[in-house]
């Protein structure tokens, strides 16, 4: 009994150990997929849920609940017991309460035995019961002997076609037990494991080794007899009971199975999370569609699955004034609003039959909508539907809104072989789209194409200007508004590079900022005036001017310019006083609390920001509070149409000179050409003048000349005075 308690709990010991050797490397792997992230809720209730099922098993069938038992009925009419015994010896057979064997040895010769049969059937010897589910026996049994270490042997007498006979009982074999029933207490646990089949058995029979084994597979009678009867004298043996004891499932099975669902729950639980992970992986979380992964991956198989490449079309979605909604109403909004699109988008497309598509959402608010089966000469009419059905409205929970966009369309061909080229390709078309108005869709094309090559050039040449010194600096002036002083001037970027000195700066900044080589052009410009400021410095202490310099939007998400910027002030002794930074209005459409940072960080330094174009970005008012800006541009596109017979311009002037004084700003006025407008804003408060009615953009050398030229107010007025008389006339 010991040994076997040993073995269990040493079976219980392994199960553990495989417990936890699973349950760590299932923890491993999810440590591993999620990137050092805990199981999920649903994978810990599993574990834990598992584990205790498994531990009440265990303790379920130690405590007997699994176990079953049955009785062998003593006192039958329908199964006469049998009384055996040998020549010498005298026996009889009292069944009136149990079973009570009197047996007397009359001669010591031979072998001799006495005892019962007791059949376990209707005394067909070949249908016995099948034992193999019991694995003890409990027995109540009273032995009295002549003699000490008196033995009695307990035999499960099994029938098998192989080595029994149904004429010869003795055939049936014998799987049987000896032992001393006084040295026990009652009742007698006798373990199966403890049988064993009787050698004369083996050797009479000629038994060979496979049907030598234990069997209870078909047992017709169970004999209890004797061990040798060496003393004359009387013997008795008493049973009261005998019941057999086993259990629906053995331990080391009751573990086997454990095991097995320990394996399958976590092979189920590896292969349920690594489909969600790779779900997540090709899924966008805000609105459930397809991420720029998935939709490479599903895009690249169609493209090397061999179908016709001709019908394969990319568009290229950018909500047009996403950022304005944001700001309006909030990011919680612009989310519904990127949820209310995709929805609406995926509902017109699962309604068209015969087309199969992926339809995702790349990032921000830019989607993409891979489809084929679909003919080149549908493209346009396709097209124009879905930005028909984007632009009706989206009903969120307290508004209502429209998500207008614009699409760029490519077409998968020869030249084409990737996703990353077909989404390139449509980005360039959505990116003419978006410049010819938004709202509207462009597919690539020739000219697109022609255009991106151009792009391409031009920031090499860019590239190569930056590296061999091929930029310089003009100055445009700018004149305090009253008595015509000159200010400031504003720093314009001029290139020697003949291929760039025709498209000018409004056109090779744009790419510049487009190919990432714009933080390049602000740092060389900066440092480059640095250098003139500090050249003549001697000049510009009896003359001092403000040198406006111009920086990309880029700048705001650059975590590197402020610091690189305090190194060159440094470098070249330059005051804060000295310059100003202007920033287009349109790069605040899209400021974030970086951008604010960004600002901030400069304005402590001591440095004046400019607001330029203003009028154009469609920044409202009220925010200009949130930035550190002190001057305000006039866009010239304002000025240029002030006497026109539509108020509306003036009005804006008007309105921004306004706010500007209100929010206690100081106020320039772009591309003045003419006295008209020059007298308009002079009248209205404005407080500085810039444009080619007083000055060119001029080099370095003409601007220190100027500086030392006291006659150059004077001239001024008298062009202002000279104007204002012959406009009175």
């Amino acid at each position: 009994m010991y040994i076997e308690h040993q073995v269990i709990v040493n079976k219980f010991n392994v199960l553990l150990i495989t417990s936890v050797y699973i349950g760590a490397n299932f923890r491993i792997y999810s440590i591993i997929t999620r990137g050092l992230a805990v199981f999920s809720d649903i994978n810990v209730k599993v574990i834990i849920g598992l584990f205790c099922v498994s531990v009440l098993a265990f303790l379920s069938h130690r405590l007997g609940i699994v176990d079953t038992s049955y009785p062998i009925i003593i006192n039958t009419i329908d199964k006469p017991k049998v009384l055996i015994n040998s020549m010498y010896t005298d026996s009889s057979l009292d069944e009136s309460d149990g079973i009570l064997v009197e047996c007397k040895l009359r001669k010591k010769e031979g072998y001799n035995f006495c005892g019962v049969g007791i059949p376990l059937t209707n005394g067909a010897r070949n249908n016995g019961l099948d034992l193999r589910e019991y694995n003890r026996l409990s027995a109540v049994i009273k032995y009295i002997v002549p003699e000490n270490n008196a033995k009695l042997k307990i035999s499960f007498r099994n029938f098998n076609d192989h080595y029994s006979n149904l004429v010869d009982k003795v055939s049936l074999k014998f799987n049987s037990i000896s032992f001393n029933p006084n040295l026990h207490e009652l009742p007698i646990i006798i373990p199966f494991d403890a049988l064993q089949v009787d050698n004369w058995w083996v050797e009479q029979y000629r038994i060979d080794f496979s049907d030598s084994q234990v069997d209870l597979s078909n047992v017709s009678y169970l004999e209890i007899l004797t061990d040798g009867m060496h003393n004359l004298g009387d013997y008795s043996i008493e049973i009261d009971s005998i019941t057999l004891y086993g259990q629906l499932i053995t331990e080391a099975n009751l573990l086997k199975i454990i095991l097995l669902i320990w394996l399958i729950t976590v092979i189920f639980l590896v292969t349920f999370q690594h489909n969600i992970l790779k779900k997540m992986s090709i899924t966008d979380s805000l609105t459930g569609l397809y991420n720029r992964y998935g939709i490479a991956i599903w895009t690249n198989k169609k493209i090397l699955s061999n179908f016709n490449r001709h019908q394969l079309y990319m568009f290229y979605f950018d909500l047009d004034d996403f950022k304005k909604v944001n700001d309006t109403y909030g990011h919680k909004v612009g989310d519904q609003l990127l949820i209310g699109f995709s929805h609406h988008v995926k509902k017109y497309l699962d309604s068209i039959e015969n087309i199969q598509f992926k339809f995702a959402r790349l990032s921000g608010d830019e989607f993409a909508l891979v489809i084929y089966d679909l003919k080149e000469n549908q493209i346009k009419k396709f097209a124009a539907s879905l930005l028909g059905i984007i632009d009706s409205p989206i009903l969120l929970e307290e508004h209502e809104t429209y998500a207008r966009a614009s699409l760029g369309i490519a077409q998968l061909n020869q030249e084409v072989n990737t996703f990353d080229e077909l989404l390139a390709r449509a980005d360039s078309a959505m990116y003419y789209a978006k410049k010819e108005g938004k709202n509207r869709f462009k597919i690539f094309n020739e000219t697109v194409s022609q255009d991106i090559f151009f792009r391409k050039q031009i920031a090499e040449k860019i590239k190569n200007a930056i590296i061999d010194d091929q930029f310089y600096l003009n100055f445009m002036p700018i004149f305090d508004a009253k008595n015509l002083n000159m200010v400031s001037v504003e720093v314009l970027l001029r290139a020697s590079d003949k291929t760039l000195q025709c498209i000018g700066p409004e056109v090779f900044i744009p790419i510049a900022e487009e190919y990432n080589l714009i933080k390049n052009i602000d740092l060389w410009v900066i440092e480059a005036t640095f250098k003139q400021i500090k050249k003549e410095l001697t000049v510009l202490k009896v003359t001092p001017i403000i040198f406006c310099i111009n920086i990309s939007a880029v700048e705001l998400h650059n975590p590197h310019f402020v610091q690189k910027l305090i190194e060159l002030m440094e470098l070249y002794q330059i005051d804060a006083h000295d310059f100003e930074l202007e920033l287009t209005e349109t790069s605040l459409v899209e400021a974030d609390l970086m951008s604010v940072s960004t600002l901030q960080e400069i304005h402590s330094l001591g440095v004046n920001l400019t607001l330029d174009d203003f009028g154009t970005g469609y920044t409202a008012f009220s925010q200009l509070i949130n930035y550190p800006v002190s001057c305000l541009k006039i866009d010239k596109s304002f000025i240029d149409n002030l006497h026109s017979a539509d108020k509306t311009k003036s009005t804006m002037i008007k309105a921004i000179l306004s706010i500007a004084e209100s929010y206690n700003l100081k106020t320039v006025g772009e591309g003045v050409e003419y006295y008209e407008q020059y007298s308009f804003l002079t009248e209205q408060g404005c407080n500085m003048i810039q444009g080619y009615f007083f000055s060119k953009p001029i080099s370095w050398e003409v601007l220190i000349s100027k500086l030392n030229d006291p006659n150059e107010q004077k001239l001024r007025l008298e062009k202002v005075n000279n104007f204002s008389e012959n406009f009175i006339k």
